[in-house]
């Protein structure tokens, strides 16, 4: 003859709240990191209205970025890697 032994039932209804009020809690009290991205000084607001300041050609290079992946530089064509350095190189 078998002995059964009553397992008692564990009440699971409130563990769906617990869950869902941890959740909301660790999503509210956690810090997410964002991206700085690139640091640049922004012109001035022109309050005078006399914007057309002059810019030397020797003072702008143009990075072009396509779909592919593809970087042209000065309408050349460079590789990503290489990028760094030519920035660092004109930046001089």
């Amino acid at each position: 003859m078998r002995h059964s032994k009553l397992v008692p039932d564990v009440n699971a209804g409130s563990m769906a709240d617990i869950a869902f009020l941890l959740l909301i809690f660790f999503l509210v009290t956690a810090t997410i990191s964002s991206d700085e991205g690139i640091n640049r000084v922004l012109p001035k607001d022109c309050s005078t209205g006399e914007c057309d300041a002059k810019i030397s050609e020797r003072n702008i290079l143009r990075i072009i970025i396509n779909g592919n992946n593809e970087v042209m530089i000065d309408n050349n064509m460079v590789t990503i890697e290489s990028l760094k350095e030519i920035t660092k190189k004109f930046l001089r």
